[in-house]
């Protein structure tokens, strides 16, 4: 149950009084009452939104900057997994997108049905903004990436590729350099073993003409290198149909896209292609397959968040799509994921 300040803040960002909610703020700031200014309505005209969901949805930019400058989360989920640049982006609002970029939205959140906030949007000039700011915000990640591997700080390497949007793990640097070649050269075993477990490509040279080998310093590094050239060979993409159920909906056709130990599912395979219109995504870290024992076509994941997805192989598919299962099957038993 919301407190009375929160039922009040709620409804003044729905609303756009902006003077009643610098009031409350003022108010809060001074801890002469209590409440949480990222709070969740409770009723049905807010239910599960905060107060910056309403406000960025309703279009009042005022009360959107003045949150945003009294400490909101401007990457706070409501409980359809949007983010407030998700509803500003939705309904068009051209002004309170930049602002919310200003604060760091994160572009790249992947909502309840699968979508970015660029694919949740309609409006053209706010869609080619958004893939604008996306490309920034993954080479920022990308640099993180190549820093953490040079620098054989394993932990971050492994933050930055268990991320919802990870950065590239073949991405390089402006010698050509991958993140490979950074961890191998500097003889970083643990980050090496890391980048090799998450698909990053042994096989790939620097502007010098040289793979991570040929950097690689000490004998353990170069076996190790030397020895994981299968594994990369099998995390090739592999994608196909397959049935996935719902508890709402029952079972529907999707195509499923298995890349860098990320499971995908679209619609349709154009969406796939472009990567459009994406309808859900999970990543397999610490996930667990299991395979019907009276029907192998039909299989269960249980995701690191104790989520559990089902599939069914297709019947007029079944080669291609055990592709799909016998991928996720080698790449769950050899913890090749991101």
């Amino acid at each position: 149950m919301n407190t009375e300040a929160e039922q009040q803040l709620l409804h003044h960002a729905r609303n756009g009084n902006a003077e009643e909610v610098r009031k409350l703020l003022a108010a809060m700031a001074r801890m002469e009452v209590v409440a949480d200014i990222d709070c969740k309505g409770r009723s049905k005209s807010n239910l599960g939104w905060t107060p910056l969901h309403l406000a960025c949805y309703f279009g009042h930019k005022q009360v959107v900057e003045d949150l945003l400058k009294a400490g909101a989360k401007v990457n706070m989920l409501n409980d359809m997994g949007d983010t407030p640049l998700h509803r500003a982006a939705f309904t068009g609002r051209k002004e309170l997108v930049l602002l919310l970029l200003e604060y760091d939205a994160d572009s790249t959140v992947v909502n309840g049905s699968g979508q970015t906030a660029k694919e949740a949007t309609h409006d053209k000039e706010i869609r080619n903004m958004l893939e604008a700011v996306e490309r920034t915000q993954q080479r920022k990640l990308e640099e993180l990436l190549l820093g953490a591997a040079r620098e054989g700080r394993t932990a971050e390497v492994s933050a930055l590729l268990s991320r919802p949007n990870p950065p590239d793990v073949n991405c390089s640097d402006q010698l050509g350099n991958t993140p490979l070649h950074c961890a191998a050269y500097r003889a970083h075993k643990q980050c090496v073993l890391k980048l090799l477990r998450s698909g990053a490509d042994p096989s790939l040279k620097n502007k010098n003409d040289q793979k991570p080998l040929d950097l690689a310093q000490g004998a353990e590094m170069k076996h190790i290198l030397v020895g994981n050239k299968v594994v990369h060979k099998a995390l090739k993409r592999y994608e196909g149909p397959l049935w996935k159920s719902s508890r709402f909906f029952g079972w529907k056709l999707f195509w499923v896209v298995l890349e860098h130990g990320v499971l995908s599912w679209y619609r349709k395979q154009p969406d796939a292609v472009h990567n459009s219109y994406r309808q859900g995504c999970k990543h397999l870290t610490q996930a667990v397959c299991t395979v019907k024992p009276t029907d192998s076509c039909l299989f269960s994941i249980r995701c690191f968040d104790d989520t559990v997805h089902c599939f069914r192989v297709p019947k007029n598919s079944v080669q291609q799509s055990r592709e799909v299962t016998v991928c996720i099957d080698f790449c769950l038993s050899q913890n090749l994921r991101m």
